[in-house]
């Protein structure tokens, strides 16, 4: 069975799929080995040492990864690489089902042993369409250049009922989180300053009055909760759906840095269409020939574990349907069915920690991020489609306290070893590359400045210091590996 008026929708999702993939390695490649390495701050060899003792045979089920088998800097390079030609080859059309499962194994790799600094919700979103894309195309060696396969009707529903997941969740757990900013429609006067890595739009939407705010934010949970229903209806009422899923997207996409998130999304919407509501349709696209029983595994495994996921989300305390627990443990190692949900909670403040060493004690510098906020006079940045994890990163572990953030004295023990791979996640390094006598970390209050201040001051940011972040390090106190 065949769509047979989706062959502009089929050729979106398996671009979009090979496209996110690629993006997704390349954003990696330059930030792996001061993250991942072996003098990275969370060693993956380090870590698969531990858990081989732990775990024994189980250890490939619970951590699924390539590098079990071998985990020195060349090879986790080398595995980004090869996902990066595979995505390569799949856009191209290069035995695409084959390519794309290569993708899978190699960032499911990294997503298993990449502990905090790969736990985004893209990340699972990511793996979640990716196991959808190994049912895109029939499972033979073939060379469609830029082509594709029209998807088997029952792979277009799970891809559309993805959408319909991701979106609904969305708005839903904002509201089951019964955060009041949320309930009275001011999170978006705290959104734009407070999130992760603003982008410089962002500074001027922060201005806007309030009245619009609210506007904007009953706005947004229209789209979030209505418009995912929508879409299940063929025709203009699809088409609006579609367009105003398009036009959130499009909103979030410039004034904030969600990595590859908005292009997944944005390929899962336009993949919603039908050749009909294009005006042009996609003449390199092949009928599928994947067999009907094919498609019964992702069936039976997705339509369970998301009506889990969005059951829970609704009702948090109800029992009825613990039953799917054993199922949903089961499949977790492999990220194929995931919750999903940003900003459940709106933080109303921005803290921030400035890392600064010294080798007088008296004298601090301050190292530079290559993008979270740092020096006030520095514009918000533009960034996505790839992803700092270290600086978004620092940015969850200053809303905490020290202690629940410990791989941060793993990174202090990294530039007291003066590894050149963590160094170069620093945008400016006050030391030249040599390890000053202590270090520690510093936590400010930061909002954005206002329109007179940016004009005469030239000031994108104002900051108050709340006090220090954990203890002073010195050089001498500290030993690689003792957070991990």
């Amino acid at each position: 069975m065949v769509l047979t008026d989706f062959n502009t929708a089929s050729w979106i999702l398996s671009k979009a799929l090979s496209f996110s993939y690629f993006i997704a390695f390349l954003s990696l490649m330059p930030q792996l080995l001061g993250l991942f390495g072996r003098q990275g701050i969370l060693s993956i060899d380090h870590l698969l040492n531990l858990l081989d003792k732990e775990m024994k045979g189980e250890r490939f089920y619970h951590v699924p990864s390539v590098f079990w088998f071998f985990s020195s800097d060349f090879s986790l390079k080398a595995v980004c690489f090869i996902g990066m030609t595979a995505a390569s080859l799949a856009f191209l059309g290069f035995s695409q089902s084959y390519m794309l499962l290569l993708c899978f194994i190699c960032y499911l790799s990294f997503v298993s042993c990449g502990q905090i600094f790969l736990g985004y919700q893209w990340d699972s979103l990511l793996l979640e369409f990716g196991f959808l894309g190994l049912f895109f195309a029939p499972w033979q060696w073939e060379w469609i250049p830029f082509g594709a396969h029209v998807l088997h009707p029952a792979i277009y529903g799970l891809t559309l009922f993805l959408l319909f997941k991701l979106m609904f969740l969305s708005g839903v757990v904002k509201l089951s989180n019964k955060d009041s900013c949320w309930r009275n429609f001011t999170a978006l006067t705290y959104h734009y300053w407070t999130q992760p890595l603003p982008t410089p739009l962002a500074f001027f939407a922060a201005k806007l009055p309030l009245p619009i705010q609210k506007m904007s934010c009953l706005v947004m949970f229209f789209i979030e909760l209505v418009a995912p229903f929508l879409i299940f209806i063929p025709g203009p009422t699809q088409v609006f759906a579609v367009s105003a899923l398009v036009l959130l997207q499009i909103l979030i996409l410039l004034t904030g840095n969600f990595g590859f998130f908005n292009l997944i999304t944005l390929a899962l919407c336009l993949g919603v269409l039908p050749d009909s509501s294009w005006s042009a349709k996609v003449n390199w696209v092949e009928a599928s020939t994947i067999p009907d029983f094919m498609v019964l595994l992702p069936l039976l495994i997705l339509i369970p574990t998301s009506l889990f996921w969005i059951y829970k989300s609704l009702f948090e305390k109800s029992t009825k349907l613990d039953f799917l627990l054993p199922t949903m443990r089961f499949f977790y190692p492999f990220r194929i069915s995931n919750p999903y949900g940003l900003f459940a909670v709106m933080t109303r403040t921005r803290p921030e920690l400035i890392l600064e060493g010294s080798n007088d004690g008296e004298h601090w510098e301050s190292y530079e991020f290559h993008f979270k906020p740092g020096d006030q006079k520095r514009a918000p940045c533009i960034v996505a489609p790839h992803q700092p994890r270290l600086d978004w990163q620092m940015w969850f572990a200053a809303l905490e306290n020290f202690n629940e953030n410990l791989w941060l004295q793993n990174l202090i023990t990294r530039i007291f070893q003066e590894s050149p791979d963590v160094l170069s996640l620093f945008a400016i390094d006050p030391f030249h590359g040599k390890a000053p006598k202590a270090l520690r970390l510093q936590r400010y209050e930061y909002h954005f400045s206002s329109l007179q201040e940016l004009h005469k001051e030239g000031l994108w940011w104002k900051r108050s210091l709340i006090g220090p972040y954990g203890p002073v390090f010195q050089r001498e106190e500290l030993n690689p590996e003792s957070s991990d």
